[in-house]
């Protein structure tokens, strides 16, 4: 999910890529595979950039849900760890 808001910021692999510590091939390749997951394609590509498609679009706000529901809950568990190591 990180990965395709990332790519839905920046509409370019190789900046996505290179902000995600991540190969190009990597990137692509992760991208397509959520795809073919949602059974959507979620980009169109060009040669220079990448646009969400109406799919792309709609699927945006549930992956800020999902990254922001991860977020909280890996802090969560992470504060709940750092407490019973104290106790």
């Amino acid at each position: 999910m990180r990965e395709f808001l990332t790519l839905s910021e920046l509409r370019n692999f190789n900046s996505a890529s290179e902000k995600l510590f991540l190969s190009q091939p990597t990137l692509s390749r992760h991208i397509k595979e959520l795809e073919e997951e949602l059974g959507v394609t979620l980009f169109n590509r060009s040669t220079r950039r990448v646009e969400l498609t109406e799919c792309g679009e709609y699927f945006l706000p549930f992956a800020r849900l999902i990254v922001n529901a991860e977020d909280e809950y890996t802090e969560g568990l992470a504060g709940m760890k750092k407490q019973n190591a104290e106790e």
